[in-house]
């Protein structure tokens, strides 16, 4: 174009590189967005009328400026549509970004509704003087500007007026929206744009310069262009120095805004940037710069276009191997960076292989200031990051929020939650396990979405792990207790019968011998050991373990403990009070039959506990029991009586231990609890 070849090719593949790097943006921009949204549309829209000028820039640059063709001077017409589009664009887009567009308003609402009805009447007033009214300079005069003498085309000042102000008035309110934005609709909306702000606003900056600069250079030649006859070639160096500086300025503002569109997802409407994306874009920004100052050397240079595909297709083959390697090596990384935390979990089940994937996780992945790993099901314990710190004891307001709720996290104060800014929640099929707390990073960068998704699948593990085990270990100690009692239980019933009852039964019948003979004092004595045999053996009965009760299947849980009270327990109580919700029968009958078996063990064991150790051995002691039974998303089953309660009475409680690791087993949960003067033992089971 110039002569100077240095020059040429800086000119032409920078060119290059815009096109390249905002046809990229503009695709990725769509292609990856969560919802595919207006905003999203023209965003993408933008980017792309960008990418189609420079494609046509490089085109007209390609061929040297050096004759006037139907095509070239096509293309030069329509490569001005985009340039009218894009300022348009851009102010619509910070517009919609900064919230303007939406239902909620804000104190300038006004003012940027003026100024797009304002910069809409100018694009139309610009498309109306080049397609027209003829406005716009024929290729032909271009061509040769600086040889001939230049012919003023009708109404050119004017466009180049109304140009200029049009594209100070779509930048300067850009600059403005995303300075005073209104209120985010979407969620970390706020964060975001807060993040994003300084770039967005310097690339505003950058191209209201290139608009300055382009509407001076274009005033300046032409009140200057008789001045410029038969000068060509320093009109021709001239053109390229302001081609490749306005080129390179433009080049700069694009790579500040694919900055903000991948480090922080502002135009994909994702709520975190995914660290493959910032990946992606920085290989596509060195792809682009090798590709086009190859492809720019191969043309100003003039070398064959054979030789130019062969360079091409081995820069192309050499950029895609390296990104084979680097994806194998970050494939690698991410095992190792995850292998201390996943292959701790299987193997160890203790509570300090599950502290060391917990610290693994935040110290070598998350790169985090503090974290609390909370659980909210039981036999799971909490952990803290760094240990030295204590995980907030009350989150069930967290958890109410984030019951109904399918966010992937929530911010939250830090003053409440120990230095944490984000609550991530963890779900299992059966519903919450828990909540994990995050701080601030140690570098103060945002989390990626890759990091949280690996943090709440780590987390749920851990928690899961951690109630496994505990489940395991309480099962194993009351298998062994259960054993253990069982066998004294065994022994003492030999010694029972062969130490007492045996002797009773061979002394009553020697009795009912003699009396047959005639002695009815000693059929007398023989009735009265036998009623103390049966007394003993009933005694001994009621203390054997109980096994399942088959009627359950047949009555339900519900009729099953009503028949218990009134069979087994009939004198144990002074009164019994059912409540018990019509939908909570309904759905106790279509119990699955080993939850129900599991769910009556556990009330039947409460119910005894309470008549055992109800009156606290005051024989006189009134005792009442009352069963309350709802349906509350699960059944919620709830035993209580007015005893001294079990810890009064010196119980061990150790049969509810067993039955709420049971209950624990089915999905369920047991607590037991001193509720006024009350004691209450809740189940409940789950929907």
């Amino acid at each position: 174009m110039s002569g100077n070849v240095i020059l040429d090719t800086a000119a032409l593949a920078v060119s290059l590189f815009n096109t390249m790097l905002l046809l990229w943006l503009g695709i990725v921009v769509v292609s990856n967005a969560g919802r595919r949204s207006w905003g999203i549309w023209l965003a993408s829209g933008g980017l792309l009328c960008g990418g189609i000028f420079f494609l046509i820039h490089t085109a007209i640059l390609a061929q040297g400026l050096r004759q006037a063709t139907g095509d070239l001077d096509l293309l030069w017409h329509l490569g001005w549509l985009p340039i009218i589009a894009a300022p348009l664009a851009w102010y619509v887009v910070m517009l919609w970004y900064a919230g303007y567009l939406g239902e909620r308003q804000n104190v300038f609402h006004l003012l940027h509704r003026v100024g797009l009805i304002f910069v809409a009447f100018c694009a139309l007033l610009l498309i109306f003087l080049i397609l027209a009214v003829g406005s716009l300079p024929t290729f032909q005069q271009v061509v040769t500007f600086g040889r001939t003498e230049y012919v003023p085309t009708p109404d050119t000042p004017l466009l180049v007026i109304v140009y200029g102000l049009y594209t100070l008035t779509c930048l300067g309110l850009a600059i403005h929206a995303l300075r005073h934005p209104g209120p985010s609709a979407r969620w970390m909306g706020e964060l975001a744009r807060r993040r994003a702000r300084p770039w967005l606003v310097a690339s505003s900056i950058v191209l209201m310069i290139v608009g300055l600069l382009v509407s001076a250079f274009v005033v300046l030649l032409y009140f200057a262009s008789p001045a410029l006859i038969g000068r060509v070639q320093e009109v021709r160096v001239l053109l390229a120095w302001f081609d490749l500086m306005v080129s390179a300025m433009i080049a700069i503002a694009t790579i500040l805004i694919g900055k903000a569109t991948v480090s922080y997802e502002i135009f994909t409407g994702k709520v975190l940037p995914r660290r493959g994306f910032f990946r992606q874009w920085r290989r596509a920004v060195i792809l682009a710069v090798g590709y086009s100052l190859l492809l720019a050397a191969t043309i100003t240079f003039s070398l064959s276009p054979i030789y130019a595909l062969l360079l091409a297709t081995v820069l192309l083959i050499t950029f895609y191997a390296l990104l084979s390697v680097r994806m194998f090596g970050e494939r690698e990384r991410v095992v190792r960076e995850l292998r201390p935390f996943l292959s701790t979990l299987p193997d160890g089940q203790s509570s300090d292989s599950m502290r060391a994937a917990f610290e693994s996780l935040c110290g070598n992945v998350l790169n985090v200031r503090v974290a609390y790993l909370c659980p909210l099901v039981p036999f799971a314990s909490a952990l803290a990051y760094p240990p030295t710190r204590q995980a907030p004891r009350d989150i069930s307001m967290l958890a109410a929020q984030f019951s109904n709720s399918k966010e992937m996290f929530r911010a939250v104060l830090p003053a409440q939650f120990g230095n944490a800014v984000w609550a991530i929640p963890l779900q299992s099929e059966r519903g919450l396990l828990g909540v994990l707390l995050l701080g601030e990073r140690n570098d103060n960068s945002l989390y990626t979405q890759e990091e949280i998704e690996i943090a709440q699948a780590t987390s749920e593990r851990i928690l899961q792990a951690q109630a496994s085990a505990e489940l395991t270990r309480r099962l194993i100690e009351l298998q062994r207790g259960r054993l253990a009692a069982t066998q004294v239980v065994d022994r003492r019933a030999r010694r029972i019968l062969h130490d007492d009852i045996l002797p009773q039964l061979h002394t009553a019948m020697l009795s009912l011998n003699a009396g047959i003979v005639g002695d009815s004092h000693d059929s007398q004595n023989a009735l009265t050991q036998l009623t103390d045999v049966h007394r003993a053996l009933s005694n001994l009965l009621r203390e054997m373990p109980v096994g399942a009760s088959p009627q359950v299947e047949r009555y339900g849980v519900i009729g099953a403990l009503k028949r218990t009270l009134d069979e087994e327990f009939a004198n144990a109580f002074d009164a019994v009070t059912w409540n018990i919700e019509p939908d909570a029968d309904a759905h106790a009958q279509t119990l699955a039959s080993l939850n129900a078996e599991v769910l009556y063990a556990a009330a039947r064991e409460a119910i005894r506990n309470a008549a055992k150790h109800g009156r606290g051995g005051e024989k006189i002691r009134a005792l009442h029991l009352c069963l309350n039974a709802q349906w509350r998303e699960g059944l919620r089953l709830e035993i209580e009586d007015d005893g001294v309660g079990i810890e009064a009475a010196n119980g061990n409680g150790q049969g509810l231990q067993l039955h709420s690791t049971m209950m624990a087993v089915i999905g369920g949960d047991l607590k037991l609890q001193r509720v006024g003067e009350r004691t209450r033992v809740e189940l409940f089971l789950p929907m």
